[in-house]
């Protein structure tokens, strides 16, 4: 079984002007970083280079997030 841990607590924390940054790994192992700013998210898998991101607005993030595919 892979071992997953994340935590964050913000407490009202309004994310304005500011990117929260997560690196992701499972089992130690890196997968990419995850990057949550206002305008959505971008996922960085660890083998693409910096500059292109695969980003997705929060209303397409809903969509899938809410869809039978997600």
């Amino acid at each position: 079984m892979a071992d997953h841990e994340v935590r964050l607590s913000t407490r009202g924390l309004a994310v304005k002007g500011i990117d929260l940054s997560f690196d992701v790994k499972v089992d130690g192992k890196v997968l990419g970083t995850l990057l949550v700013s206002e305008g959505g998210l971008d996922w960085r898998p660890k083998h693409v280079r910096r500059h292109n991101p695969i980003q997705i607005g929060w209303t397409e993030f809903a969509r899938w997030a809410e869809s039978d595919n997600g």
